[in-house]
């Protein structure tokens, strides 16, 4: 889906700063007049110097005393970038905050809006308007949101705003010791014409949401050179309610596509009560769960939310009125449709592809028709979803980016044992379908199957991000 072009605002930035956090008077020891005020056409923007940072890590430092972050939450990083070979090898670090997008991807696809771009520039964040759902953290391919657990929401850096106001420097450009960050003005029509100058090495394209960070790169910087992280491949979270939202409903949707009897009506009715009961349990904030469906024209969360409630109203009428069946099914087809369209971020190279609907819906008549007792289209389905894991597993590793190949490797190598188990398990349905067993049992068998996979479809994706510690491996916090 192409970006909806931002629309700059000078709504008060009422819940973007921590509680707290009030504004300062203006200081000689960082007055910067020259930043005040803004030309239109013009906004404000981080610059870094790559070959004067010698990764001494006071601007995070400065950033998280500011803030007040808890151990943990970080919104500004330092990476380390190797190349050369012995004895000819260097290492440089790259700082990297928020990069105030033109096109912010955590914009694009909040459901509750609680992004907004300024008229200064500034992608504020609106911390009384978000429910801690993380969709965010999915879209963006810098990883700049993160999770703060004391809060339960999401936070990230607002450019030091009250600083900002009065004419000061955010507080991780005041603390450099040798000036590597600085603060500045970016006319953006000139930005959006060309915004190579945001691109380093083991970043993701500044084209991708039009990121404004200017970074100067070393002369010495080889074109063979590796994020220091790139050693350290990790499993994320399983989010085990969405595995929860997401299977049950699309169980629920194929039981409804053949449901012929008052049983199945009942039980693709009961299938989808239970999946929208589990999900507010992702939340940081459940009871705030009602505004998720406040972006309907941008966010593909709003649109999932609205159509499968629509669908488990219509589910569970069609138990008493058999005609609700047809008009249940087409938005249960919309439904999940907009499920799987909600996993399709390029921050997520393992998801961003037509392949995750496809096994979206594979999974979903793979199981439901046997819940009528119709084995065929459910094996069928079965061989398309995993025809799609496959398709997905070679498209995945032709590239020698780990944010790709890295999903494979997790899967064929970390999870090995749980991959070759979800394998032996369709194969041990197909036998059971051949050999006459009863479709109760290939569903079990099935099912079992589609819980692995979905479980691995969470766990070994690998984000884009910037570029990490040796130390601390993937840069970020993740829940």
């Amino acid at each position: 889906m192409a970006p909806t072009p931002v629309t700059l605002t000078t709504r008060p930035p009422g819940g973007i700063a921590p509680a707290g956090r009030a504004p300062l008077p203006a200081g000689p020891a960082s007055a910067r007049p020259e930043l005040l005020p803004l030309e239109d056409g013009e906004q404000y923007r981080f610059g870094f110097d790559m070959g004067a940072c010698i990764g001494c890590h006071s601007c995070e430092v400065a950033c998280a005393e500011q803030n007040g972050l808890p151990e943990g939450t970080v919104w500004r990083r330092v990476g380390e970038i190797e190349g050369g070979r012995f004895p000819d090898a260097r290492r440089w670090h790259l700082s990297m905050s928020c990069n105030q997008c033109l096109d912010p991807a955590c914009l694009e696809g909040c459901p509750t809006n609680a992004y907004e771009k300024l008229s200064s520039g500034i992608v504020a964040h609106h911390a009384d308007d978000c429910i801690g759902c993380q969709y965010c953290t999915w879209n963006c391919p810098y990883s700049v949101p993160v999770f703060q657990p004391d809060r339960r929401i999401v936070t990230k850096c607002d450019l030091c705003k009250p600083r900002l106001d009065v004419g000061r420097s955010p507080a991780c450009v005041d603390a450099c010791p040798t000036h590597a960050i600085t603060v500045e003005k970016v006319v953006v029509a000139d930005w959006r014409a060309d915004p190579s100058a945001g691109d380093a090495p083991g970043l993701p394209s500044a084209a991708i949401t039009m990121s404004t960070t200017r970074i100067a790169l070393p002369d010495g910087l080889r074109e063979a050179s590796a994020s220091a992280s790139d050693w350290s491949l990790r499993p994320e979270h399983p989010h085990w309610p969405l595995i929860w939202l997401t299977l049950l409903s699309q169980v629920a949707l194929g039981a409804s596509a053949v449901a012929g009897t008052t049983t199945v009506r009942v039980v693709a009715a009961a299938l989808a009560v239970a999946a929208l009961a589990g999900a507010p349990a992702h939340l940081g904030r459940p009871v705030a769960a009602w505004k998720a469906m406040r972006n309907l024209r941008r966010s593909w969360l709003s649109r999932e939310v609205l159509l499968l409630s629509a669908y488990t109203a219509l589910a569970v009428g069609a138990v008493v009125v058999p005609a609700l069946t047809i008009p249940a099914v087409g938005a249960g087809l919309a439904g999940v449709y907009a499920s799987a369209r909600l996993y399709v971020v390029p921050g997520r190279p393992s998801w961003d592809t037509p392949l995750t609907v496809v096994r979206f819906f594979a999974t979903a008549f793979a199981t439901g028709p046997l819940l009528a007792g119709h084995v065929a289209p459910a094996l069928v389905a079965a061989g398309i979803g995993s025809a799609a894991t496959a398709a997905n597993w070679w498209r995945l590793s032709r590239s020698t980016d780990q944010a790709w190949w890295g999903s494979v490797r997790l899967e064929l190598g970390w999870f090995r044992p749980w991959t070759v188990l979800r394998l032996a398990l369709l194969a041990a349905a197909l036998v059971a379908a051949v050999a006459g067993a009863s479709p109760a049992v290939v569903l079990g068998v099935l099912l079992v199957a589609e819980a692995i996979g979905r479980w691995l479809f969470f766990v070994t994706v690998v984000p884009l991000n910037m570029p990490g510690s040796f130390w601390r491996g993937t840069a970020g916090s993740h829940r």
